[in-house]
């Protein structure tokens, strides 16, 4: 019975000399000496929608050889709920993987490392956090450490205008224009259309006067040809010419005496 109380007294004893050891070994997360700046906006206002650039100026005091994988960070509900509540953290941010760079140690320049993100909310303050993906290169083991939780106010970008879009909206209100210009000169009604059948009218009628015209002129052409073609006869022999003129004229001597009514024949009683 003597050597009960004896064990509990040693175990208690183990315990005590394990623990510390274990704890350290479980919580062996670096500690890292991180500045974030937010370039050139001291109010920490994030543009909807646009790339919102911070810095991070990383080192460590200690003597371990630690390489920076990635960043990730949330958008957080800091007004309304606490760390631990559901609804606390409101959207995540993607992990940006990073190329394994060294972080600084000792008092060397720090390691900067530049991030952007980009809200989609409405106007409002709104927490976040981000966080810094280490790795250990003696252990092997990644580390999400957290390295910075603030505020931000969320606003609208300003409204510039896009000289693609502007652009695309001049080439479709020209298009519009032109199929309305061209309806309306091909409508049935309208003035335009109008005043191009008149116009063509107009030209079927000069082209008649000018038809006749000519073939009266051909005419008048041909007529006195055959005229002067009449009356140049002086390669005709003179003998001929006199036989046709004297049958010319007994001709239209006899178109001009009246019938004579032939005679009857008979005897006489």
């Amino acid at each position: 019975m003597r050597l009960l109380p004896l064990f509990y007294a040693l175990a208690l004893c183990l315990l005590v000399a394990v623990l510390p050891s274990a704890l350290a070994q479980s919580d062996d997360t670096p500690e890292l000496n991180v500045i974030t700046v937010f370039p050139n906006n001291p109010f920490n206002i994030a543009k909807n929608g646009q790339a919102n650039r911070v810095v991070f100026n990383v080192g460590t005091r200690e003597d371990r050889a630690l390489k920076l994988e990635g960043i990730t960070g949330a958008f957080l509900n800091t007004k309304k709920k606490t760390e631990g509540q559901k609804g606390y953290v409101l959207r995540n941010l993607t992990i940006t993987p990073i190329k394994h760079l060294p972080v600084t140690t000792g008092l060397g320049k720090p390691l900067q490392v530049p991030f952007d993100f980009s809200p989609e909310f409405k106007p409002q303050d709104l927490g976040i956090e981000f966080r810094l993906i280490v790795r250990d290169e003696q252990t092997g083991k990644k580390h999400n450490v957290r390295v910075y939780t603030g505020n931000i106010t969320v606003v609208e970008p300003e409204r510039v205008w896009d000289l693609q879009l502007i652009s695309v909206y001049f080439f479709l209100g020209a298009v519009v224009l032109t199929v309305i210009y061209w309806a309306s000169k091909s409508y049935p009604g309208s003035r335009s259309l109008s005043k191009r059948q008149k116009r063509s009218a107009e030209t079927r009628k000069a082209a008649a006067k000018s038809g006749s015209g000519s073939s009266s002129a051909t005419a008048a052409a041909f007529g006195k040809s055959s005229v002067n073609s009449a009356v140049d006869d002086e390669w005709i022999p003179e003998a001929h010419r006199r036989r046709a003129q004297n049958a010319a004229a007994a001709s239209s001597g006899d178109e001009g005496r009246p019938a004579l009514k032939p005679r009857r024949s008979g005897r006489k009683n």
